[in-house]
């Protein structure tokens, strides 16, 4: 089994439709949520986070589109398995149309630097910048476990997207009841 993960979001089946959000703002002169570092200015909270008007407003339970976006009972659960390099706001999140809201969300920044830990010369590369960085797209891929600076949670720095979570991790939450969150093993992740 591997020791790593590759961390994902499902939509239960039997939704409808889900809550799709715009982007989390950023504070002045800060470039991206997706780097690894810390902001040097930090953000004006709560964070007000706007849903699409066309969607529902339905929350599942990790949205990384650009923060990590997830419940304070997860964040609970990280904290509790040792994941200790999240900066977090809170924040507030709304509906424009349905009136929902709710302040049950944080909006983290996940730190530590990006982790260059994919194999290239064993993974599966079908695009992306020559020198392999930040938005390498990937048809599953080999972690170096050698060069995970032995992180519990991290992003890529072949591919900012993707976040990677060590097995342990895996397991803890599953026995807290994430059922939503999928950990697919690196050789079957496409991103």
């Amino acid at each position: 089994m591997a020791a790593y993960f590759m961390l994902q979001c499902r939509t239960p089946i039997e939704w409808e439709d889900r809550a799709l959000l715009r982007a989390t703002p950023l504070p002045p002169d800060e470039l991206s949520w997706r780097s690894g570092v810390s902001f040097k200015t930090v953000p004006s909270v709560p964070i007000e986070i706007e849903m699409q008007s066309t969607h529902s407003d339905r929350m599942i339970q990790l949205n990384k589109v650009d923060a990590l976006i997830i419940p304070k009972t997860l964040l609970d659960a990280l904290r509790e398995v040792g994941v200790n390099n999240l900066d977090v706001y809170e924040t507030i999140i709304r509906h424009p149309k349905t009136g929902f809201v709710t302040n049950n969300y944080v909006a983290c920044n996940l730190i530590g630097g990006l982790v260059s830990a994919v194999d290239i010369a064993k993974s599966n590369v079908v695009g992306g910048s020559s020198d392999h960085l930040l938005d390498t797209d990937l048809d599953g891929l080999v972690i170096d476990e050698n060069r995970t600076q032995e992180l519990l949670m991290f992003r890529l720095a072949e591919n900012t997207s993707a976040i990677v979570v060590h097995e342990s991790v895996c397991k803890h939450l599953e026995s807290c009841g994430f059922d939503q969150l999928l950990f697919i093993k690196p050789e079957d992740w496409v991103g």
